[in-house]
């Protein structure tokens, strides 16, 4: 179980962000809202996999404009990351599915990386 904290992007010199391979399970993701935080996935094999951001305490968000809809977001985000290939997700556009302690697990195990930066 490893777990992802920011790397500050503030820096005259080059950064060297921490990263883990994200596996099945147990990974965390440690998330502060409002900073302007991006996670950067990469893909190092040949098939697309499918990453999981899952807030333990997320269930339901209202539907705005609506008569008091609700959408769950208790399943978390997938985002699909293509073979050979990155996907940045900017957290705070997602804050609603990563409330509580963050859990980040991937389809197929030590074949995505996670780096987690952040402006401040």
């Amino acid at each position: 179980m490893a777990t992802l904290s920011a790397t500050s992007k503030n820096s005259a010199a080059p950064i060297a962000p921490a990263k883990i391979s994200i596996a099945t399970t147990g990974d965390i993701l440690n998330y502060v809202p409002n900073t302007a935080q991006e996670l950067y996935l990469y893909n190092t094999s040949a098939s697309a996999v499918n990453v999981t951001l899952d807030g333990s305490t997320g269930t339901t968000i209202p539907v705005p404009g609506t008569a008091g809809s609700t959408f769950s977001v208790a399943a978390g985000l997938v985002v699909n990351v293509a073979a050979n290939s990155f996907a940045v997700v900017q957290l705070d556009q997602c804050q609603a599915y990563l409330q509580g302690v963050v859990a980040i697990t991937a389809a197929t195990g030590g074949v995505v990386s996670a780096t987690l930066v952040s402006p401040y």
